[in-house]
């Protein structure tokens, strides 16, 4: 596939049929796919009566709350990251001045 260019793969959700272009290949977009067929259906089965749209949205509401609530503990691991990073600097700073002692 040339460089830039966006496949087109055929995907199933919920025993639908849908056509999805991307940039990644079409491994990855199967897998995408699959990923949110399989939450669709997790949500169908704890409420079977639940219209298709409303599965979709409350779907891509546990999504994006899952992806917002993991975006904030990455910025909490980065900024742990920064601090131990700089406790390290210090120590090895101080480690280097005491062996410059002596």
């Amino acid at each position: 596939m040339a460089a830039g260019s966006k496949p087109s793969v055929r995907v199933k959700i919920m025993g639908v049929e849908y056509s999805v272009t991307g940039y990644e290949d079409a491994e990855y977009l199967h897998e995408v796919a699959g990923f949110v067929d399989e939450r669709m259906r997790l949500l169908n089965r704890m409420k079977s009566d639940i219209p298709p749209l409303k599965n979709a949205i409350l779907t891509a509401l546990n999504l994006a709350d899952e992806l917002i609530q993991t975006r904030k503990q990455l910025v909490q691991y980065q900024e742990e990251a920064t601090d131990f990073n700089r406790m390290i600097s210090d120590r090895s700073r101080k480690l280097a001045e005491l062996c410059s002692e002596v």
